[in-house]
Formats: C-alpha cells, sequence, structure tokens
C-alpha cells in the first residue's frame, strides 16, 4: 500500500515536471520585436546578395559565382529559420520568410544564372545578334523583377499582420 501510494505520488511529480520542460531547443524570443528584427535581417541579407548578383558591372563570371553565394546563403538562412520557434505559437513570419527564402535560392541557381547567360550572349554578339536577343534579354529582367516584387509583398503582407496581431509598430 505503501509502495502504491509514493508511486503515484512520484509519477505526479514526473509529470508535472515534464509538461512545464519545453524539450524544444531551437532558439526563442522573448521580445516579438527580436523574433522580427531576426528575420528581417535575414531577408535583408539575401536582399543584399541578390543586388549583387545582379551587378553585371563587375562581370559576368563574377555575377555567376556571386549567384552561388546567394544559394549558399539561402541554405545557411534556411537553417536560420528552422532553427527558431515560433513567438507566441505564431510562425506565420518564418513560414513566409522561409518561403521567400526559397524563391532567392531558385533564383541564384537557375533564373538570374540565365538571365546572365543572355547577357553575356548579347554583350559577344554583334549588331544584328545583339538585335534579337534584346527583348528576350529584357523580358527574362522583367520577370525576375515582376516575380521578386510580388515574393517580397507577400512577405511584407504578412508582417504587417504578424506585427498587428502582436502590437508592435514596423519601421521602414
Amino acid at each position: 500500500m505503501k509502495f502504491g501510494f509514493i508511486f503515484s505520488i512520484a509519477a505526479s511529480l514526473l509529470l508535472a515536471v515534464s509538461c512545464n520542460f519545453n524539450n524544444d531547443n531551437r532558439k526563442s524570443f522573448d521580445e516579438v520585436v527580436e523574433y522580427n528584427d531576426f528575420i528581417v535581417d535575414h531577408i535583408n541579407a539575401l536582399d543584399s546578395a541578390y543586388i549583387l548578383a545582379l551587378a553585371t558591372d563587375s562581370g559576368i563570371a563574377v555575377c555567376m559565382k556571386k549567384c552561388d553565394v546567394l544559394v549558399d546563403l539561402c541554405d545557411k538562412t534556411t537553417a536560420e529559420f528552422k532553427g527558431i520557434q515560433p513567438y507566441d505559437g505564431d510562425s506565420s513570419l518564418t513560414m513566409q520568410a522561409l518561403a521567400y527564402t526559397q524563391f532567392m535560392r531558385n533564383n541564384g541557381k537557375k533564373e538570374i544564372k540565365n538571365l546572365l547567360t543572355l547577357i553575356g550572349k548579347y554583350e559577344k554578339a554583334d549588331i544584328e545578334g545583339q538585335e534579337k536577343l534584346v527583348g528576350e534579354v529584357q523580358s527574362t529582367a522583367g520577370n525576375i523583377d515582376k516575380q521578386y516584387d510580388i515574393e517580397i509583398n507577400k512577405v511584407d503582407k504578412v508582417q504587417q499582420k504578424f506585427a498587428k496581431k502582436h502590437n508592435f509598430t514596423i519601421l521602414r
């Protein structure tokens, strides 16, 4: 009888302790602004790498290498985002940031490289060849810019909803 009582108390204590123990080893944030800034800082770094990959004045070969840097940064950013806990149970901003990171990875791996290849062909072509390629270069660049605008606007919209829900102001 005494053993059952002690076992019952021990089991109750173990259950109480385990319910209050957070086994989630991902990074957590106590302040919503810190959480937001962590995500925004990573997105800004991706945007900077994206701009450098498109800076053709440094040469096509350099830009191709910058695309690889962008892809590597996207992989690291993905790991960083997967390594954080939702803020107050809300993962909407992180999930949208992850989608944006994958979009940027695809740009660095494929879309920008395709554009850079076209620009390289354009630069090496004679006048007649350039006339044939100019429309394709402009169209490809326009599509990349359009998709970028769409994806960054998705992040902005989710961030605005997140800020409203968690009662903080986004400074621009």
